[in-house]
């Protein structure tokens, strides 16, 4: 029995390697509803090129051509937010395009995201009342989002129609000028990281579990949307609006 013992031992130290597997890439020729089949947190970034209705069995390259889309930029944005370590070459990315996904990703957030938010903070209210957790909670969630909304504001007033009116921006306004408006835009999506600790840190005794799980991976999905939104402003718009200057 002792020798079984120390055989048992010996086999529970045994670490199995695991292999991480890479999402496959997508492709034009992929059928969209296999796609969004197999993510389905996709659904939501398809509906930003007003793709939400008549999939059906056609392909990315059909639905493109349909709609008047760059299929080789849809896949792109696509991939970015199906693949972690997959991230659009520069020069590839149309500035154009890009500027109407992200204002339409604005869109999203203002119309969807965060009254969702809201709405959950609301229902945590009600069943907790009294509790001085949530006012910090919530005050927190407003003082953020009311910097989120100023920092869209900025980028669709100042930053956005620079791509649409290039040459009689850069007419009017200086080198220097146009540099100072990059300098003021500034990314505010690593605040939820704090959001999300004070809540589990603080959470309420009789709190409703599942209603904390729900807020939690509410914001977390949130956050994670701020993160993949700055990317493509950090290392395409920005750099590539630089690069018109020279």
């Amino acid at each position: 029995m002792f020798s079984r013992i120390i055989n048992f031992k010996k086999r529970s130290t045994f670490e199995p390697k695991i292999i991480k597997t890479q999402p496959k890439m997508i492709k034009t020729t992929d059928k969209l509803y296999d796609i969004i089949v197999s993510n389905i947190d996709l659904l939501p970034i398809v509906n930003r090129f007003d793709i939400k209705s008549n999939i059906g069995q056609k392909t990315i390259a059909t639905i493109c051509n349909e709609k008047q889309i760059d299929a080789g930029f849809f896949v792109s944005i696509l991939n970015t937010f199906h693949s972690p370590d997959f991230f659009p070459p520069i020069e590839k990315i149309d500035l154009q395009s890009l500027v109407f996904f992200l204002t339409n990703t604005h869109n999203y957030l203002k119309n969807v995201s965060i009254p969702k938010l809201y709405q959950l903070i609301d229902e945590l209210k009600v069943q907790n009342p009294m509790d001085k957790f949530i006012v910090v909670v919530e005050n927190f969630f407003v003082e953020y989002i009311s910097r989120l909304k100023k920092h869209i504001e900025y980028e669709e007033k100042e930053i956005f129609p620079l791509v649409e009116n290039w040459s009689e921006v850069k007419s009017k306004k200086t080198s220097k000028e146009i540099k100072k408006l990059f300098k003021q835009h500034e990314n505010v999506e690593n605040e939820i990281s704090d959001l999300l600790a004070i809540i589990v840190q603080h959470i309420p005794e009789n709190a409703n579990m599942q209603l904390i799980h729900d807020i939690l991976h509410a914001l977390s999905h949130f956050e994670q949307e701020q993160i993949d939104h700055a990317r493509f402003e950090d290392k395409i718009l920005v750099p590539k609006l630089l690069e018109l200057l020279k």
